[in-house]
């Protein structure tokens, strides 16, 4: 598609979700690399087109299929790209009205094509609103196939929805409150260095500058915001960092005391490894190991850029074991490779691009590596087991086989970092275990 080149958002936004779903990409690098000639305004739109509608894609689907009546392999990639932005925005977004969405997306149809596809768009979208697309609708489509109602509804392929209903059922929840947890999209969170006087001028400054913000609620150095976020805002502080809250709850459960010895096992990108970097202080150091010498350079660059000088930096493959570090450390993170479903709220597009094969596979690398972890703890020191996903065979089997060969290891704390809508982080699981 010329879309890029036309320089009309929803275009744009047509073709980057053409590219998620043929070519596995995610969405925020394809985002980076195609919104620097928008202002901000238009970069927030595109981005809540691709966004929305990759994480309602299944529902989209539905109400287009209905009327299309064909399998959609058959329909033209352009124009059904086309069609499911413009349904987003009638469905979700109601920043317009249906039958202006309606006009422009068939004037846009004829610049991918001629009168004929805009008379095809026009049809489709002009159908669906006959057939009124409500949930109640939808809900009596199925009958009582309720399970397959609620995939539909909330855009989960079946595999993701098996998990979701266990996960479910592990924290005793109704599995469509679970469905709308992974559905309801996050801002940005940050992180700073310094105390709840600070925390609270950031937020005043925030807000000042048009961006919703609140304290994270179990963080103390954790700033929520809704609103697209720059630092140009909060110009005058130092030391402020994008760091997801469960990920700052990862390094919290180390319970770093300053000159503490820490070893973050996979590093890379690094924003744990400055986290256990302030905590510490300057009397006590962090290594910062990763198997990607890329992502390690890139720590470096963040390093030098904040002036941090308690942090060394290995290249190392953490299934390896490393004798050197045997007991050296006060505290061990190891923020385990993983499925990443956890990230879903950020990342909808993993709904489609992983499988179910994926936490098997995971679980099997981070438990070799859970090994390593301990020998390189002191007797009394603390690690610190985390995972960006909920699945069964990374989180609980995973901790429950490992205290099964390590009965000096003490569970002190486990939990999932999110258990309802309004929890506003990633959903990760943190296990909290000391070497007796």
């Amino acid at each position: 598609m010329s879309s890029r080149k036309t320089k009309d958002p929803r275009l744009v936004a047509s073709s980057l979700i053409q590219d998620v779903l043929d070519q596995s990409f995610f969405v925020n690098e394809l985002l980076n690399d195609s919104l620097s000639a928008f202002d901000f305004p238009k970069r927030r739109f595109i981005t809540e087109l691709v966004y929305g509608t990759v994480r309602h894609l299944s529902h989209l689907d539905y109400w287009i299929l209905k009327v299309f009546k064909k399998p959609l392999k058959r329909m033209n990639k352009e124009l059904l790209s086309l069609i499911r932005v413009s349904l987003y925005q009638i469905l979700f977004m109601s920043n317009r009205e249906a039958a202006t969405i309606v006009f422009e997306a068939a004037e846009l149809a004829k610049r991918c094509g001629n009168e004929k596809t805009a008379g095809f768009v026009n049809f489709i979208l002009r159908e669906i609103l006959r057939t009124d697309p409500t949930r109640e609708n939808m809900e009596a489509d199925f009958g009582e196939k309720h399970d397959e109602f609620l995939q539909t509804y909330y855009s989960v392929p079946d595999w993701f929805f098996a998990r979701i209903k266990t996960q479910a059922e592990i924290l005793g929840k109704d599995v469509e409150e679970y469905l709308q947890i992974v559905n309801k999209p996050l801002g940005i969170t940050l992180r700073i260095e310094g105390d709840e006087n600070l925390r609270q001028q950031i937020i005043k400054k925030l807000v000042s500058k048009g961006a919703s913000a609140e304290a994270a609620k179990l963080s103390p150095y954790g700033i929520c915001t809704n609103k697209a976020v720059n630092f140009s805002m909060l110009k005058g502080f130092d030391n402020i960092f994008i760091q997801d809250e469960s990920s700052q709850l990862s390094v919290l459960e180390m319970d770093i005391e300053p000159g503490d010895k820490i070893l973050d096992m996979c590093a890379a990108p690094g924003g744990k490894t400055l986290f256990a970097s302030y905590l510490t202080g300057d009397s006590g150091f962090v290594t910062a190991a990763d198997v990607n010498g890329n992502r390690l350079n890139l720590l470096a660059d963040v390093i030098i850029r904040h002036g941090k000088k308690n942090i060394e930096m290995k290249l190392h493959d953490a299934t390896k074991d490393n004798p050197e570090w045997h007991g050296k450390y006060d505290r061990v993170l190891l923020d385990a490779p993983c499925s990443a479903l956890g990230t879903i709220r950020r990342h909808p597009e993993i709904k489609w691009i992983k499988n179910n094969d994926d936490p098997v596979k995971m679980a099997a690398v981070s438990g070799k590596i859970l090994e390593r972890a301990g020998k390189y703890l002191k007797k009394g020191g603390i690690l610190v087991f985390s995972v960006c996903t909920f699945t069964k065979e990374e989180t609980l089997d995973q901790i429950k086989a490992f205290s099964a060969k390590h009965p000096e290891f003490s569970v002190e704390k486990s939990y999932f970092t999110v258990t309802g809508p309004d929890d506003n982080r990633d959903i990760f699981f943190i296990c909290k275990m000391r070497k007796g």
